[in-house]
């Protein structure tokens, strides 16, 4: 069989034709088929390894949370809104998490809030109020740290199933593709996503967490730096007879909550629930949750917080990069001919 190229072409590019055939077309026009080459998924369509991501540079809203260190959390991002009316009212804030060069991790209830809908994402971010962001070294020298970037939203994904139940959220969990791939840097680096058994079925009772976002200090106002914190979590047994009001789903969920007054809260939603793995230079950080809701403000820092379960959405996570991935490359299938 002998495939007919478009004019000019190299030996090589020959021969990537013929290594990435994948597909015909049997209805051809009297004696010729339509053949298809499809191209490999690139890095921003697929999840990055430990050796990439959770690599942490040598706290709705963090309630008593400390300050996070520049760079701490580089997979940390703010959500940008524009609203669907010209309504003037403040701008909703949540948070997600940088899982791919491509893809941020955050909860389905912050897609659309009120009037506004997320159209994209600022990463490199830690001080809203500075840009770009600094560090003072103990000497007085001032570091200037590159300047924020901020990037559209190209496709979101909501799970499928999710659904609210008096005021809780369920399956709150959702992707969004942004319009370009981001480069790697210190100020921006994705996070894990860690599968396994164990991870789904835990409880984390006593487990330690660490939590980071922009919201609400615990001052009535939201915090201009990225404030971090450490929380445990609760296992869903006790977390459902003390704070019944919760509605738990131990398969999906996570109950975790700090006992020294750190909390999550309004403006942090989707912001990452994080754990770490290893020691030294082999530890990195995985995703372990979602912040989704908390029993109000009246309890902020003094109650648990609700967290989507990431393990439990690992397949559906992939399944979804992986989907849209496959949709793109058909949109920008290739043909040529070849006569039978």
């Amino acid at each position: 069989m002998k495939i007919l190229h478009p004019r000019n072409m190299t030996n090589d590019q020959k021969s990537q034709y013929r290594n990435k055939l994948c597909n015909i077309n049997p209805f051809a026009h009297e004696l010729v088929h339509m053949v298809f080459t499809c191209c490999p998924m690139v890095a921003g369509d697929k999840l990055p390894d430990s050796r990439v991501c959770g690599q942490s540079p040598p706290s709705s809203y963090i309630v008593g949370g400390m300050e996070a260190q520049s760079n701490q959390f580089p997979w940390t991002v703010l959500l940008g809104y524009e609203a669907y009316t010209a309504k003037q009212r403040p701008s909703p804030m949540c948070a997600g998490s940088l899982i791919a060069s491509r893809y941020v991790l955050t909860a389905a209830h912050c897609l659309n809030v009120n009037d506004f809908y997320v159209a994209r994402v600022r990463l490199g971010e830690h001080d809203t109020e500075n840009d770009p962001d600094y560090t003072w070294l103990p000497n007085g020298a001032k570091i200037w740290a590159p300047a924020h970037v901020d990037i559209d939203v190209d496709l979101r994904v909501p799970h499928e199933q999710y659904y609210t139940r008096n005021g809780r959220h369920y399956n709150d969990i959702a992707l969004l593709r942004l319009k370009s791939r981001v480069k790697y840097t210190l100020q921006i680096r994705p996070i894990c996503i860690w599968p396994g058994i164990e991870l789904s079925t835990s409880s984390f009772k006593n487990f330690p967490f660490q939590i980071a976002g922009w919201g609400d200090s615990g001052l009535q106002q939201k915090s201009t730096v990225l404030r971090q914190g450490t929380i445990s979590g609760m296992s869903p047994d006790e977390c459902l007879n003390r704070y019944p009001t919760l509605l738990v789903d131990k398969d999906i969920q996570i109950c975790a909550m700090g006992w020294d007054g750190t909390d999550t809260g309004l403006g942090d939603s989707g912001s990452p629930l994080m754990a770490s793995v290893g020691r030294g230079a082999d530890q990195f950080y995985y995703l372990a949750g979602i912040t989704s809701y908390g029993g109000g403000p009246s309890s902020y820092g003094y109650g648990p917080a609700v967290y989507t379960k990431t393990s439990s959405y690992y397949e559906w996570i992939k399944k979804k990069i992986n989907d849209i991935a496959e949709d793109e490359r058909k949109m920008k299938y290739k043909s040529v001919r070849i006569p039978i």
